[in-house]
């Protein structure tokens, strides 16, 4: 007799597992039709014309050589310095480098679908164009959702992750297209339509998905390896910002751009170490230096075209830094208490620094000498057009921003719930955070939560710690402590080896080398502060 329950219970378990290619499998074939049937080269057109355009003028469609350098240094900073920045996580280094690689390259192809059928399609020609700057906005988009990515990191599975992109790209894109075209909100480096909009849009998703639940993980932690990963990735997104900022201005406002973010992003360098310090009480933080160093490139965003002076970018830089480093160190664990889980700090980075960049391009709109923002406008321009007033104009700079918060919202909440939906098989607490849900790990790679895993962290804290604890010593500028994960009794026995001395419990300090030539030369001693049945090894070298 044929179980019905069994199959179905079958059919629902393979389901879960393999709907992940199979969708991506199906969204793929989609887009191979679509861009059949719809997408065309975009061409350059009448060169001797735009040679005698004035160096203020807009650059011809399809220009290869005016946009393809900027377009290939954002590129590199959705890949690798986001992807990179995201490593910080010390049992989801696999995930989050290698899903952002999936996410941005599955966004890219679905926003300039997206963007072509909203700001490019040809009613006469049933179709659009495709060239060198859909590419630089189309990785606009794709920094949007990798934004909101941070925000939902470790606790999403991959399905769950392209179906957030696949709603997200459609209502970021909408939301820019009527802030560009009816409101004229300018924002040349997408601090309002990308970074506002990802940010909000990331956390709603987060809150929504986690059903009021508190996130509490022991795999939600750093280690020293993974941190200098991630600071690879923040050295990247430092390097190439003015190009991101920059990437579709043309004339003298590409050059202040460029500028603009330059000295901003620098000056939030600056204010990050100062102010980590304070609230460190003399040492710096890793989390403040990774993040909270680019903000000055964020809130000079909206404004990074406009005439705001050197100083002026160098305010905005030095309060996103400090403001940045503030939420990470105060506001990002408050936010927990009220259920808004923000794994990589986003509303830290992009929301708080992109809100600042927006209230400052709504006060520069007061200042139309600085703000030139009679550029921006078109005869579709709502409150006037083309002779859209002052305060007017300051007016439609604020509806942007709100308009940006109340769909990245909105969305965002929308979303999480549809990815609560049981076909998604969410993970579980005790699955956040850890490669070996979705990858197949190396040997080296233990699960803490596998029997294993506990008698390493139990049974045997002595020979490899999940979390170092390092002895309490007297705080002294001129010791180094190296912590060595191994076992006591093979480390002191290769010291014996090597240094032809053996440890002698009543005396701890023991001359080992001379460094340096005959010209210059010192002793250095080390301490052995161990107990071989109960503790790793702890050696400090005294310079």
């Amino acid at each position: 007799m044929v179980d019905f329950d069994e199959i179905k219970e079958m059919i629902n378990y393979w389901s879960k597992k393999y709907m992940f290619p199979f969708g991506l499998v199906v969204f793929q074939s989609v887009f191979i039709v679509l861009y059949a049937v719809h997408a065309e080269y975009g061409y350059q057109h009448d060169e001797s014309e735009s040679y005698a355009k004035s160096h203020n003028s807009a650059p011809a469609e399809g220009e290869v050589e005016f946009y393809y350098s900027f377009f290939q240094d954002v590129h590199v900073m959705m890949f690798i310095g986001f992807g990179f920045l995201m490593t910080f996580l010390r049992r989801y280094s696999f995930s989050s480098v290698s899903f952002n690689f999936l996410v941005a390259a599955f966004v890219l192809e679905w926003a300039i679908l997206i963007r072509g059928y909203v700001f490019e399609w040809n009613v006469d020609k049933k179709s659009f164009v495709v060239d060198v700057k859909s590419l630089l906005h189309a990785d606009f988009v794709c920094a949007s959702i990798l934004i909101s990515f941070g925000a939902v990191l470790g606790k999403t599975n991959p399905a769950q992750l392209i179906m957030m992109a696949l709603i997200e790209v459609v209502i970021q894109v909408w939301n820019e297209y009527v802030g560009l075209t009816y409101f004229c909100t300018y924002d040349a480096g997408e601090s309002i339509y990308v970074h506002v909009f990802g940010a909000y849009f990331g956390m709603a998703t987060s809150y929504a998905l986690q059903r009021r639940r508190t996130v509490e993980s022991e795999k939600e932690s750093s280690s020293y390896a993974s941190d200098i990963f991630s600071m690879i990735g923040t050295l990247f997104l430092f390097c190439f910002w003015p190009s991101f900022n920059a990437g579709t201005a043309y004339g003298d406002g590409r050059t202040r751009a460029i500028v603009n973010t330059y000295v901003s992003i620098s000056a939030s360098v600056i204010l990050t170490f100062v102010v980590s310090a304070l609230v460190g009480k003399g040492k710096e933080e890793i989390i403040h230096i990774q993040n909270a160093t680019l903000a000055g490139g964020v809130a000079v965003g909206t404004v990074a075209d406009k005439n705001i002076g050197l100083f002026g970018a160098m305010i905005i830089g030095s309060v996103a830094g400090t403001v940045s480093t503030l939420g990470y160190k105060y506001l990002l664990e408050k936010l927990k208490e009220y259920h808004i889980h923000d794994t990589c700090g986003v509303h830290n980075l992009h929301g708080i620094p992109g809100l600042l960049s927006g209230i400052a391009g709504i006060v520069l709109a007061s200042m139309p000498w600085r703000s030139l923002y009679h550029e921006n406008l078109t005869s579709q321009c709502l409150g006037g057009g083309v002779d859209r007033s002052v305060g007017t104009h300051a007016g439609y700079q604020c509806a942007g921003l709100i308009l940006t918060l109340g769909m990245a919202i909105i969305g965002g909440l929308g979303t999480g719930i549809f990815l609560r939906l049981p076909i998604f098989a969410s993970p579980d607490n005790d699955s956040y955070f850890d490669d070996s849900l979705n990858w197949h790990v190396p040997k080296d790679f233990v699960a803490e939560d596998s029997a294993l895993g506990s008698l390493i962290k139990n049974i045997l804290p002595t020979q490899m710690r999940l979390d170092e604890t390092p002895i309490e010593l007297p705080n002294n500028p001129n010791t180094i402590e190296v912590i060595q994960e191994t076992a006591p009794s093979n480390l002191i026995a290769l010291m014996r080896g090597t240094l032809n001395a053996k440890p002698n419990e009543n005396s701890p300090r023991h001359p080992i080398a001379v460094i340096g030539d005959s010209h210059s030369r010192r002793s250095s001693q080390l301490n052995h502060s161990y107990d071989p049945a109960t503790s790793p090894a702890l050696y400090i070298e005294r310079l």
